[in-house]
């Protein structure tokens, strides 16, 4: 199991996030007749753009964490990641060259990194009521009413 970030350490800060992933299909351009699409893949990768911002005692232990526990930065680890499916556990590792300290902020350290996370995380229940979700204006709102009745009204059906 990978080593999971340190819950002593501050997360990265929401206003430096960014998230990128590559599309899982390419579009062929023939010299005739209109372009077609063609699947890539299911396992495509995401990226997210941090920015971590750390006192002094805790940049020592987030530098301790990534050079030792991390063999050098290299090894993969586990950080919860708030997504639009709420805060899910990611397995990511760091990119090569992009965690850098960018400044110090009087007393405090910005480090800034691109991480990879192997794939994005759908939760199941949003995948079993994807149909629901899409055709449902409001759905958040229709979600305890279809709760009670599903489960509760019609527990046999």
């Amino acid at each position: 199991m990978p080593e999971a970030y340190p819950f002593t350490l501050p997360s990265f800060l929401k206003s430096g996030k960014s998230r990128s992933q590559p599309a899982k299909f390419s579009q062929a351009d023939p010299r005739r007749g209109p372009g077609y699409k063609q699947g890539t893949g299911t396992d495509v990768p995401v990226f997210w753009d941090l920015t971590f911002l750390f006192k002094p005692d805790e940049a020592i232990a987030f530098q301790l964490w990534g050079t030792q526990k991390l063999n050098n930065w290299m090894d993969d680890f586990v950080m919860p990641i708030r997504t639009e499916f709420g805060l899910l556990d990611h397995v990511c590792s760091f990119l090569p060259d992009t965690l850098l300290p960018v400044n110090e902020d009087g007393p405090l350290f910005r480090y800034t990194a691109k991480i990879m996370a192997r794939a994005q995380i759908i939760p199941d229940a949003f995948k079993d009521a994807a149909d629901l979700i899409i055709g449902l204006p409001n759905w958040r709102l229709w979600a305890d009413y279809l709760d009670v009745t599903v489960n509760q009204a019609m527990p046999e059906a």
